[in-house]
């Protein structure tokens, strides 16, 4: 099989926000960005509306993350293919351990995609991702790319991927059933029963850690620093008995004759104090109520966050005006419609969208 990459050009692989993809169609609408020609000072990116052909038994919720690709620069039109979820995309980590026939370092893994035509995201901390389109037609296996990370590539799509993983991160269900909350109790109920409150407060310390740097040619420092330690994972005795790190103490002109030196002094009557008013105020019931707050409480943050990306997701496409069109498109590209998109985009080139 001949390889030809394709990294740049007119041709890229873009993310968008679904506008309309119905069973029984066979036309769907999203809403999307195209890069503009460049101006000779910078590349930015303009949002568009986009239609693709699709079959008819599919169907893609409104608001969906979606990769495709389009035509960039003087080539724009409005008409898009190999639409996906971008959630249904393999995504790994291409080790880059052996030189392929494309030329370009795969794994095995990424290989074995490549020449199969299967589409993937190729991501790790710290370095660009990338979606490829390897699509294969007579023998020829052309890989399209969308490049979206950090410094120059930081732009309008590396933001939008980026509020993305983290809504996939939090991976918020929805509010709690019953069941998942009775659920969520019995379990903090077993395990209240299943430990000795009292013994583990017992573990707490309370020290202060002396550190004395030498740095010939240079003034020495001296430090201390407070540490309060409980070496038990439990968010009510943690609450109670907070674990705490901060500096106390600096000399940055400090000299061993002025009597500093590094050791672990614990404090034993501010731990003896700390322990006895958390057992003073411990209680299983408390300790419960604790448990069933925080739960709620971290359900809520999920929630709040999902919401707000969600939304923040939504504004950078104008899904409103996306919702428009796809009230009078209901699946049926007509010249009209046609004539509608290409006049909707004409109007929306207002200039740089970069992040």
């Amino acid at each position: 099989m001949r390889y030809i990459k394709k990294d740049y050009g007119n041709r890229q692989v873009h993310l968008g926000l679904m506008a309309y993809c119905n069973k029984g169609d066979k036309f769907g609408l999203l809403y999307g960005v195209r890069k503009a020609p460049y101006d000779g000072k910078e590349q930015y990116y303009e949002s568009k509306l986009f239609y693709f052909d699709k079959e008819t038994d599919l169907e893609i919720t409104q608001n969906t993350l979606v990769s495709y690709l389009s035509y960039d620069y003087n080539g724009f039109t409005a008409k898009v293919d190999y639409v996906y979820p971008v959630s249904s995309l393999v995504r790994i980590n291409d080790k880059r351990s052996s030189l392929r026939a494309d030329g370009v370092n795969h794994d095995d893994e990424t290989w074995k995609l490549i020449n199969e035509g299967i589409p993937y995201f190729d991501y790790e901390p710290y370095r660009n991702y990338c979606i490829y389109y390897p699509i294969i037609e007579n023998n020829i296996c052309t890989i399209w790319r969308g490049l979206f990370g950090c410094g120059i590539y930081m732009m309008k799509e590396a933001h939008i991927y980026e509020m993305y993983k983290e809504l996939t991160n939090i991976n918020y269900l929805g509010w709690p059933t019953l069941d998942e909350i009775t659920n969520a109790i019995i379990k903090f109920q077993k395990h209240i029963d299943s430990i000795n409150a009292f013994d583990i407060m017992e573990t707490y310390k309370i020290m202060k850690i002396g550190r004395y740097i030498s740095r010939p040619g240079k003034d020495d420092h001296y430090f201390e620093e407070l540490y309060q330690s409980l070496p038990y994972d439990d968010k009510f005795l943690a609450y109670l008995l907070p674990q705490k790190q901060e500096n106390i103490f600096l000399d940055n002109d400090a000299y061993l004759s002025d009597g500093y030196r590094d050791g672990v002094c614990i404090l034993e009557k501010e731990t003896r104090n700390a322990i006895e008013k958390a057992k003073a105020e411990y209680s299983k019931e408390k300790h419960l109520a604790f448990l069933i707050n925080d739960y709620y409480t971290e359900v809520l943050k999920k929630k709040e966050r999902s919401e707000f990306l969600n939304k923040s997701i939504q504004d950078e496409f104008c899904v409103n005006e996306a919702s428009k069109f796809a009230s009078i498109f209901k699946g049926k590209i007509t010249e009209k419609f046609i004539s509608l998109v290409n006049d909707y985009n004409k109007s929306t080139e207002k200039g740089p969208l970069n992040i």
